[in-house]
């Protein structure tokens, strides 16, 4: 191959992703094919320091959205610089779990940032490389379990209220990446992660060798 190829896992948090890029990982692996793992916000020094930021529990609630944008951005910004263009300008196939498209789906709309400001701030931070393929996967249903991850035993209104606004937020990011996905049909291949996981891989195995045939055509 000429020219590198990106490949970028979207969706939810929870839903398989991390098993699917894995398994990607190994699949090519298996053909022979090395590629390069990359996750945002991090895998750069100044990266992974963001993303201590963004996950720093005594900072919850006490960065606004517009902050949140672009701390992510800021990341990703030094990702494409330091690591995904060079990358791709070398011909080697690079995986990014998550890219671009969660700030459109998470800041945009679950944050209600301006879609139009995130579009042209996307556009500058990522240098206009967009990806070959994104895997979204998605939910049907949604489990009625907390932020946390466990199910709640003794909920309260408050808890109640709180779960809640959780899951709305959910939804709307969610509807958000699958708003994404009929724009840009031809890039997307949208996966409902509910299903066995071998299959989801067999799915995923077989678009990338697609791709990848046809870049070799190029």
């Amino acid at each position: 191959m000429s020219k590198g190829v990106l490949i970028s896992f979207e969706g939810l948090d929870k839903v398989g992703k991390s098993t699917q890029v894995a398994s990607l990982v190994k699949h090519l692996k298996s053909r022979k094919l090395n590629s390069v793992l990359v996750r945002e916000p991090g895998s750069t020094e100044a990266g992974e320091r963001i993303r201590t930021i963004l996950a720093d529990p005594t900072l919850r609630g006490k960065i606004s959205p517009l902050c949140e944008f672009m701390l992510y951005s800021a990341s990703r910004a030094q990702l494409v610089a330091e690591t995904i263009a060079p990358l791709l300008h070398q011909g080697l196939i690079v995986i990014a779990d998550r890219y671009y498209d969660s700030s459109t789906a998470y800041q945009g709309y679950g944050r209600g940032i301006d879609i139009g400001l995130i579009a042209r701030v996307n556009s500058a931070v990522t240098l206009g490389l967009e990806p070959d393929l994104t895997i979204l996967l998605y939910v049907e249903k949604f489990a009625a379990t907390s932020k946390k991850g466990h199910n709640r035993f003794a909920p309260s209104l408050f808890d109640d209220r709180l779960e809640q606004e959780f899951m709305d937020f959910r939804r709307k990011v969610q509807q958000g990446f699958l708003e994404i996905a009929k724009k840009h049909k031809e890039r997307f291949l949208v996966i409902e992660a509910s299903g066995k996981k071998e299959e989801i891989s067999r799915k995923i195995a077989s678009r990338v060798d697609k791709l990848l045939s046809a870049k070799l055509k190029d």
